[in-house]
């Protein structure tokens, strides 16, 4: 346990919420940043040019009635395709009291989804030299944030590999030991970032910065002090001026912390830990203990459309964008690898797909796109602390970008699906925090 507990923390001013603006300069034109100087796993040229088969969308449907018979309420996905071939199919409810359906077109907290958010701000400064790649962050930080003397780099942020220890270990919910009581003691607590790396500090690193990966929330709420540090301006007003304007995402927010969603949305239903109990209505948070981590909201339109964005070039330069997608396996399936903020899944099919995927109290989401932008597809579901729930959700990623499989290849889909989630639970990615 920490030595500096959650309530002792102060309460801090966070940027309230901010519409999307107007198209603007992203990034300023200019070199590449600074390259890679470890060499990672990189795609194979040939998956990645080709096309993927027609989506299958009685495959897609299938899969979200998993999703739904694993104990999520409801489930839907859109699915974007240049070709024509996109749509959307959703299953179950968004409201358990009403019963009415779940809305494909409905808003949701993304969670961890927001860290390719704030990976893309941080790769911005890159291309416009205000921030190297392979410095110590503590250099773009406010002062005590991290040590003067930290070793670790902004790049070691960005693919966790910094040794830092993730403060959400410490949230009620784990120290409790059930997680709905544990979240009752935070949901509308707002958190300083600053006191919440704090916390991480008091444990010391916890391996040597750079040689292995181990998921850290802990990370990317340090990259949004940077990005607010190097701009001067609130996280909300550069994701919704540098990301969200030029990306015509206009349904998407980070209004931290207002509680409420703000839009059309499902009822966020938290799974309890002893499933003999009702799923609990957790949609309303200050999302404060996650921050510039996870704290974004948005719907399946919006973020399709911003894989979109960056994989046309819209919001990074070439080289920052392949610095993103620059992959390291991050377990021993050899299907999941991790770049600069960015997840990459290698199919059944061989297909590899690129994007993030998020839990937060009450919504389980992947979205994912080509690494051609060809297509997107963005799934979510309205409950989390089900692990059944995210591994049936993971495998609605194959019948869009891998057609209709043999029996063969989707009993070797659903074994693959859960065994890398199993396996990320070992690695700090836990259900509560993703």
């Amino acid at each position: 346990m920490s030595s500096r507990p959650f309530g002792a923390m102060r309460r801090s001013v966070v940027a309230a919420s901010v519409l999307a603006a107007a198209a603007s300069a992203v990034f300023a034109a200019g070199p590449a940043g600074a390259a890679q100087k470890t060499a990672t796993p990189a795609l194979s040229a040939s998956s990645a040019a080709t096309a993927p088969p027609a989506p299958d969308y009685a495959g897609l449907r299938q899969a979200l009635q998993q999703v739904v018979s694993a104990g999520a309420p409801g489930a839907f996905a859109q699915v974007s395709d240049r070709g024509g071939l996109g749509g959307t199919v959703s299953t179950g409810t968004g409201d358990l009291a009403t019963q009415a359906p779940v809305d494909p077109n409905g808003q949701f907290r993304i969670g961890s989804i927001t860290k390719n958010f704030t990976a893309v701000l941080v790769l911005q400064l890159v291309a416009r030299h205000q921030v190297d790649l392979d410095a110590p962050a503590a250099s773009y930080l406010p002062g005590g944030v991290l040590p003067a003397d930290s070793p670790v780099t902004v790049r070691q942020l960005l693919d966790h590999t910094s040794g830092l220890y993730d403060y959400t270990n410490d949230l009620p919910g784990i120290l409790v030991g059930d997680t709905v009581t544990g979240y009752q003691q935070f949901r509308y607590a707002t958190y300083d970032p600053a006191d919440l790396v704090a916390d991480a500090l008091t444990h010391g690193s916890q391996f040597t910065p750079g040689s292995r990966y181990q998921y850290s929330n802990t990370n990317f709420v340090v990259l949004g002090l940077l990005v607010e540090h190097v701009t001067g301006e609130p996280y909300a007003t550069d994701l919704a001026e540098r990301i969200l304007g030029p990306a015509g995402m206009l349904h998407t927010r980070y209004i931290v912390p207002r509680t409420d969603i703000g839009g059309p949305h499902a009822v966020g239903y938290l799974t309890e830990d002893d499933r003999t109990k009702p799923l609990f209505d957790a949609t309303e948070q200050t999302a404060s203990w996650i921050g510039t981590a996870g704290a974004a909201i948005s719907g399946t339109a919006d973020l399709n459309r911003y894989w979109r964005a960056l994989t046309s070039g819209a919001l990074l330069p070439a080289a920052q964008l392949a610095e993103m997608e620059t992959m390291r396996p991050v377990d021993t399936t050899g299907t999941s690898f991790y770049g600069l903020g960015m997840r990459q899944y290698t199919l059944s099919c061989g297909i590899q797909v690129y994007g993030h995927d998020g839990i937060v109290q009450g919504y389980q989401t992947y979205s994912y796109t080509t690494k051609d932008g060809s297509r997107q597809v963005t799934v979510s579901a309205d409950a989390s602390n089900n692990q059944q729930v995210f591994a049936a959700e993971r495998t609605a990623l194959d019948p869009v970008f891998c057609g209709a499989p043999s029996s063969a290849s989707a009993a070797r889909l659903s074994s693959t699906a859960s065994a890398h989630v199993a396996k990320e639970e070992t690695t700090g990615a836990a259900p509560l925090r993703r």
